[in-house]
């Protein structure tokens, strides 16, 4: 038998799921060799497109982006993206997942993961 909080829980080692749906911008307390998963609406129903990632390198590593088909079968529905990332040092800096329009040179920032890691995680609360 294993010692500690994972014998008990089974979903200790398994990555933190982040629906982004409805949020633009979210802030998070972490630990560094934390992992986590962000997924939310593709827009390209809106007539965007992915325009790339950026985050420090030192902070986060990016491990996957996977483009999930859309099962609807709605005309319209361009379906989901997931991005997982780890935590692999200290400080705080955005995630920020960038979209354009085809054609146009602006990027927009569709969504914003502020990430703020320290050694001790987040802060804790006295009540």
């Amino acid at each position: 038998m294993s010692s500690g909080c994972s014998s008990l829980n089974p979903f200790a080692d398994s990555i933190a799921e982040y629906d982004m749906d409805g949020k633009h911008e979210i802030s998070l307390g972490l630990m560094p060799g934390e992992q986590l998963a962000f997924e939310m609406r593709n827009p390209g129903s809106g007539g965007y497109q992915f325009d790339g990632v950026s985050f420090d390198p030192e902070l986060v590593s990016l491990d996957k982006f996977k483009i999930i088909k859309a099962d609807s079968g709605l005309m319209g529905d361009f379906g989901r993206w997931r991005f997982e990332f780890t935590t692999v040092g200290l400080g705080a800096a955005p995630v920020i997942i960038n979209i354009k329009r085809p054609g146009d040179d602006t990027r927009d920032a569709y969504k914003v993961i502020n990430m703020d890691i320290t050694k001790d995680g987040p802060p804790f609360f006295k009540w």
